[in-house]
């Protein structure tokens, strides 16, 4: 017997299984997301040694992080595992310009945080001159403006034209952009490495290999997480418009398969402090002064 295709288009709901697992899964993201970063923006607050051109790009950063923690996330739970209304709701739509909104404002403030520490290893005497304070606060404004402008164009042009835009500005251009800055800083600090082997006559030299050695890490860390979390998004984004047009197939879409991708995204806003927060020796520093069972 031939399964009855209306009855499965209209079963559009998400199973009460992955319902709990979903749920379960955001909620500890959601925690960890507020507790890291709110600790994150708490010690940039109380140590003025914290407080460098650098630094501000992370808090910016760790801000983005915690509204996705403290507000995305929960109303993301009720509305879409619990609630679960149908696609065409006023609900959804604007769940959706939320999801465009945290999404660039995370992306775009990665792109400043790479961006800066591209031009602070690779022109490290330009570096003063180039990323000034005002400089500094006029990309973080920016990042931040940008990032409520996408999702207000949702209101004026239709999601299925907007939606291969929004795929290239806040996923395929930020991971253009960081996977380059990343690769040159990756790059340097072999090519640092290596010149330390060769002309190694100094005392410092193990201590200097060692931090050179930490970076290639954190670099290796970086682009991991950042792929892992937003790669599915443009790839799937990109396979739905192009494969699109089908009505039951983008509503089976829309309730099982992107639920799992938005979860994996929400992920790295409570993974974003340990790479760009705790593994900084200068937070990790007043983090072993204010809690002394903190791992140094």
């Amino acid at each position: 017997m031939e399964p009855n295709i209306d009855e499965w288009c209209s079963d559009n709901r998400l199973e009460s299984e992955s319902v709990i697992i979903l749920s379960v899964w955001l909620s500890f993201t959601s925690l960890a997301a507020v507790a890291g970063n709110a600790l994150e923006m708490w010690l940039f607050y109380k140590h003025e040694s914290l407080r460098t051109t650098s630094n501000r790009f992370i808090i910016s950063l760790a801000t983005a992080d915690f509204l996705v923690g403290l507000v995305i996330t929960p109303v993301w739970i009720a509305e879409r595992y619990v609630i679960q209304p149908p696609d065409t709701s006023a609900w959804t739509k604007i769940l959706n310009m939320l999801w465009v909104y945290t999404t660039a404002a995370t992306t775009f403030n990665l792109c400043c945080v790479s961006v800066d520490r591209f031009i602070a290893i690779c022109f490290p005497l330009r570096y003063k001159f180039i990323i000034t304070t005002r400089a500094c606060h006029y990309s973080i404004i920016s990042a931040w403006v940008a990032s409520i402008l996408l999702p207000l164009s949702l209101i004026f042009v239709s999601e299925e034209k907007m939606g291969m835009m929004l795929s290239v500005a806040t996923f395929l251009l930020p991971t253009i952009i960081v996977t380059f800055c990343y690769a040159w800083i990756f790059k340097a600090a072999r090519r640092q490495i290596r010149r330390i082997r060769e002309n190694s006559i100094e005392n410092n030299t193990m201590f200097n290999a060692k931090q050179n050695y930490k970076a290639l890490k954190t670099v290796g860390f970086v682009l991991g997480v950042f792929i892992a979390s937003y790669m599915p998004c443009l790839v799937v984004s990109i396979v739905h418009q192009v494969k699109g047009g089908d009505p039951c197939l983008d509503d089976r879409y829309f309730v099982s398969v992107w639920p799992w991708i938005e979860a994996v995204a929400f992920t790295s806003s409570a993974i974003n402090p340990w790479i760009y927060c705790f593994r900084n020796t200068d937070f990790r520093e007043v983090l072993n002064r204010r809690f002394t069972w903190f791992p140094s």
